[in-house]
């Protein structure tokens, strides 16, 4: 290989890794919105996450008292929110764990 072309392919790497960074704080961002949205507790609502190689993890801190309201029946509401996060990160090529800090 060419040294010209290894610089290309090692810049293109570098910005892979930022805009894997970016797609992560947009999902961030993203879960945020839907969870303060589904919760009416604007600006209550706290995500961090936590990234590896491969996943993700997010972590959702919220009121106590919707904490019922964003698990839902069943669990259906929180199902249904890693999965929509998931199918997101997925297609970027990582997972995207949910956890809901007690």
């Amino acid at each position: 290989m060419k040294p010209h072309t290894m610089m290309f392919m090692e810049e293109h790497v570098a910005e892979d890794v930022g805009t894997v960074k970016d797609i992560r704080k947009r999902l961030a961002k993203v879960l945020q919105s839907i969870i303060e949205e589904m919760t009416s507790c604007y600006n209550q609502v706290e995500v961090d996450f936590t990234e590896g190689d491969k996943t993700t993890i997010y972590r959702v801190v919220v009121p106590v008292e919707v904490r019922g309201k964003l698990i839902g029946a069943q669990g259906k509401n929180i199902t249904s929110l890693r999965n929509i996060i998931g199918a997101m990160s997925g297609n970027h090529g990582f997972r995207a764990i949910i956890e809901l800090v007690i």
